[in-house]
Formats: structure tokens, sequence, C-alpha cells
């Protein structure tokens, strides 16, 4: 129900045209890893979100939830991933299924990137939109990562609960 949501708001800003889209569903604690993500967040509606969480992006050695703003548009949500995929893979020798869900979020964010940053920018120095399909297109390659392999990129799941006692 999420994609096809976010299908039609992407064809609404596209055509103009309003749409009946639905509502999305209010989060539960169950749509989230980890129990502290939910008691941080708790029932916020999105538009009132203060924080970006990047799961599992943090430094080896800070075991800390990264954030972002969410305030930042797209391109910068965009810039934020390029920077720490270039910090984990030169300082820290990250590998492919570690980087993976980084790269997945920068084609996620991509068509909103090309509907609202896919001209020249004068304060850039260019095209933003046209500069991030570039690197997006650059680390496909270099993992050898298909499109699709990002769109069906999910987290593993992890069991909860104790771990069961062997007689």
């Amino acid at each position: 129900m999420v994609r096809a949501a976010r299908h039609l708001q992407r064809e609404e800003d596209e055509t103009g045209q309003r749409l009946d889209i639905p509502v999305p569903p209010k989060y539960a604690s169950a749509d989230f890893l980890k129990a502290s993500y939910w008691s941080h967040r708790g029932k916020l509606d999105v538009p009132k979100e203060r924080f970006i969480s990047y799961p599992d992006a943090s430094p080896d050695s800070d075991p800390t939830l990264l954030l972002g703003w969410a305030g930042w548009d797209h391109k910068d949500q965009v810039q934020a991933l390029v920077n720490v995929i270039n910090d984990r893979t030169e300082q820290a020798g990250w590998d492919t299924p570690r980087l993976t869900p980084l790269i997945a979020g920068i084609q996620e964010l991509m068509p909103r990137v090309r509907q609202w940053h896919g001209e020249h920018d004068e304060e850039w120095g260019g095209n933003p939109a046209e500069e991030y399909q570039a690197y997006l297109d650059e680390q496909r390659g270099k993992h050898g990562l298909s499109a699709d392999d990002l769109t069906a990129w999910r987290p593993e799941k992890k069991t909860r609960g104790r771990a069961k006692k062997t007689d």
C-alpha cells in the first residue's frame, strides 16, 4: 500500500492533477527494528519528524544511531549519504553488503532530486541530479548492484528474545 501511495504521489506531483491518495497508516512499535527507535520517535506523523535515522551507518567505533536533520532537502539527504558512503569506504573499508542500504537510500531519493534539483544550479556549479545520478551509477557498477537489487533490499530480520537453551 505504501508503494502504491508513493506512486500516486509522484504521479500527482508530475501531472498536477489532484488524486485520491490514501492517508498512510500511523506507525506502531512493530514497524521499527529496535524498541529504542520507537521510544525516541513515538507516534509522530511524518511532518512532525525532526530527525532522519541511518541505522547501522555509524562508524564501527561508535555504536550510537547516526542521525540527520529532517529539514534537509532531498539533495542534502543524498549528499549526507554520499559522505557516509565515502567515509565508510575510505576509512573503514566497508564491503558491498554494508554499503548496499546506503546506496539504496540514494536510489530511493533520486526521483525527488531529479524533480526539485534537475536543472543547472549556479550556486552548485552544475546539475545536482545529474551529478548524483552519476555517483549512484558509479557505486552500482563498483558493487555489482542493479537498480532492482537496490529496490528489493530490506533490512535483515533480527530475532527477538532469548536464545533457546540446549540440554
